[in-house]
């Protein structure tokens, strides 16, 4: 007989509806109360299962992926950024949105491109009075220009799994020449979300001042580096 381990989780939930019924009717509240989290972690454990079976072997080879159109995951994506304040730390905070696209064509890196938004106005430190601040005039203006925008203009190889990735990045209504450094981490073909996936890590530096954001340079450094984790999914292909 042959058993579709997709189906799993499921089962665990059906068999948590029944109980939970079973116990609500034959058993103490108390009682049920115990024997819910047991039903839980079971679902749990098989919701883990199914997402290992779900998923293809990760294949690191830049070359063995699949080219075509890819789309950002969203919910496998996170920008960060870092800068020197008064040469005691890197002062650490992040933007929650950001969106974008890939042709990738692994056999011709050159050909490849990306693009990408980050919402400016989804900065966050932690401490709401000063993601405000920064949103102001005095940094990212964000009511003005919401959106920061890179698109490449030139991919190059760099050795292994490494590469130099130039394009244009629009920060406050400017537009200047930025490169990042890119590390391919691999791919693999992720059942849950019936697509091929690809995983980057990518870093800049930032002259903030090139960008019009020129306060407090001195106590605030004025390089920032920004750090970006992405995974893209592809797209199907057009019928």
């Amino acid at each position: 007989m042959n058993t579709d381990i997709t189906a799993l989780p499921y089962l665990c939930l059906s068999v948590f509806i029944c109980g939970s019924i079973f116990y609500k009717h034959k058993q103490p509240e108390k009682t049920m109360q115990r024997a819910i989290p047991t039903f839980m972690s079971l679902f749990l454990l098989a919701a883990a299962v199914t997402a290992h079976a779900n998923l293809g072997k990760l294949e690191t080879d830049f070359n063995k992926q699949p080219a075509g159109d890819y789309m950002l995951d969203k919910a496998h994506a996170s920008v960060t950024w870092r800068v020197s304040h008064l040469g005691l730390s890197l002062y650490t905070a992040r933007f929650d949105k950001m969106d974008g696209k890939m042709k990738f064509t692994p056999a011709t890196a050159a050909a490849s491109n990306v693009e990408f938004t980050i919402d400016a106005t989804s900065i966050n430190t932690g401490l709401a009075p000063f993601n405000k601040k920064l949103q102001g005039v005095e940094f990212f203006d964000a009511e003005k220009n919401a959106n920061i925008t890179f698109k490449s203009t030139k991919i190059e190889a760099a050795g292994g799994n490494k590469y130099k990735m130039s394009g244009d990045m629009t920060l406050r209504g400017v537009t200047k020449p930025l490169t990042w450094d890119v590390t391919f981490n691999g791919g693999l073909y992720n059942g849950y979300m019936q697509a091929h996936a690809v995983g980057f890590s990518a870093k800049g530096i930032v002259k903030r001042s090139d960008w019009g954001m020129k306060e407090y340079i001195g106590v605030v450094g004025d390089n920032v580096e920004v750090l970006i984790e992405v995974e893209f999914l592809q797209r199907p292909a057009a019928q």
